[in-house]
């Protein structure tokens, strides 16, 4: 077999248009067995032969692995990449910032916040998180307060 460019015309063979063969055989004509490798070394591309236009790189490598905690990147050099987590954060303190690999985010769940001590409201300050700087009212011996004395103390 010979390169087309160094062969000259042969039965078969046809260098006057654009669809020549790849390789011509001087005694059998166009030889197709030999097979365009399309390769644009980039892991992010899909690698086809169009037989009209040739090599087509412009369609992505989809990368999704089905897991919404993971971010679904393309390195040109290694291909798909799922190792940079989600990062879920409502910016309010007041809840969970979790992260559901069929769902994605979720903030549903509330910061539970109780510091074990009856003389103190247990709050939620979005911004901040949990507050228990306000004291809480002594007028009920069911939160621990003696109401009689005006103190509060552990039951």
């Amino acid at each position: 077999m010979h390169s087309k460019q160094m062969q000259p015309p042969a039965t078969g063979c046809d260098y006057t248009t654009a669809t020549v063969c790849d390789e011509c055989n001087s005694a059998t004509g166009c030889d197709y067995t030999t097979a365009t490798v399309c390769d644009d070394s980039d892991a992010c591309t899909q690698n086809k032969c169009n037989p009209a236009t040739g090599c087509d790189y412009t369609t992505a490598t989809v990368c999704d692995d089905s897991d919404a905690c993971t971010q679904n990147k393309c390195n040109s050099a290694t291909g798909c990449d799922y190792t940079t987590a989600t990062v879920c954060d409502d910016s309010d303190a007041c809840t969970q910032n979790k992260c559901n690999p069929a769902t994605g985010c979720d903030y549903t769940t509330a910061t539970v916040c109780d510091d074990s001590d009856a003389c103190t409201q247990n709050k939620c300050n979005p911004a901040t998180g949990c507050d228990y700087t306000t004291a809480t009212v002594c007028d009920d011996p069911a939160t621990g307060c003696d109401y009689t004395m005006q103190f509060c103390h552990w039951m």
